[in-house]
């Protein structure tokens, strides 16, 4: 089934779709489709993003009415698809660092008709927030982008002091969150990269500081492409040749509900 539908995204005419198979709301088009002549897009009626991007709010997949947070959220995609799975209802925290950044995250919600998100321009591991009332947390920190860029891996030149510094700030922010929101039910953890530093690393680095009290979700166990250790087997990975998408990779941590036996 799946390799049939790869074959008919490729084959796509100008304008048709189809109904992704693993996403809810999500449209397939043709990868050089232009929109920006067609109100639909104009009127911010329809959201563009990559396949991938989108998998991180269907991991969290947070019910209407739930207290949300977007840990690093400009330019504000996720967000709205996260204001979508609330159906506007419940409030939706949205931190931005980057104060222009940050006004371009104001622009698209207000835009996007999103009325649930209350923003707040500072850093995650600093901004005040109701600690104890968040139930689902998205993370979505700075890595490499190497997933994104239009090259090959082959010619990359691999900088790995600068993996190194953005995986020890990944961790330190997954760190920060699974321990001083003590009400978090689920926490998705995501990257645009390729490297197994941002990526499994980081995931294997956390199980064994949160084995106790979190797990893995394994959320679409028909997905092709999958981590890449044995421990991560629940976690994905998204390519251009596996699933016709960007280079991705999610994580869903899911807190371990242990039961009173006495």
């Amino acid at each position: 089934m799946r390799t049939n539908f790869r074959k008919g995204v490729k084959r796509l005419a100008e304008m048709k779709y189809f109904i992704d198979p693993d996403i809810e709301h999500v449209l397939v088009f043709r990868s050089n489709t232009k929109f920006f002549d067609y109100e639909i897009y104009l009127n911010r009626h329809m959201l563009l993003m990559d396949k991938a991007s989108c998998l991180p709010c269907l991991a969290l997949s947070p019910p209407p009415g739930s207290i949300v947070l977007d840990a690093c959220a400009a330019p504000g995609n996720k967000t709205i698809c996260l204001a979508n799975y609330l159906r506007n209802k419940g409030k939706l925290y949205a931190i931005e660092l980057n104060r222009r950044r940050f006004k371009e995250l104001n622009i698209n919600l207000k835009t996007a008709g999103v009325t649930c998100a209350h923003t707040l321009n500072g850093d995650f591991l600093n901004v005040t927030l109701p600690f104890d009332e968040i139930d689902y947390i998205l993370l979505d920190p700075s890595c490499s982008g190497s997933g994104i860029r239009n090259r090959n891996d082959d010619t990359e030149v691999i900088d790995e002091e600068r993996l190194e510094r953005l995986a020890t700030l990944q961790i330190r922010m997954i760190t920060y969150a699974l321990t001083n929101f003590p009400n978090v039910k689920r926490l998705t953890y995501s990257t645009c990269s390729i490297h197994m530093q941002e990526n499994e690393q980081v995931v294997e680095t956390i199980l064994d500081q949160f084995s106790d009290t979190f797990q893995l979700v394994d959320f679409l166990p028909k997905w092709p492409s999958r981590g890449q250790t044995e421990r991560t087997q629940a976690c994905l990975r998204a390519s251009p040749e596996d699933t016709l998408t960007n280079g991705f990779f999610v994580a869903c941590f899911e807190r371990i509900i242990k039961l009173d036996t006495e």
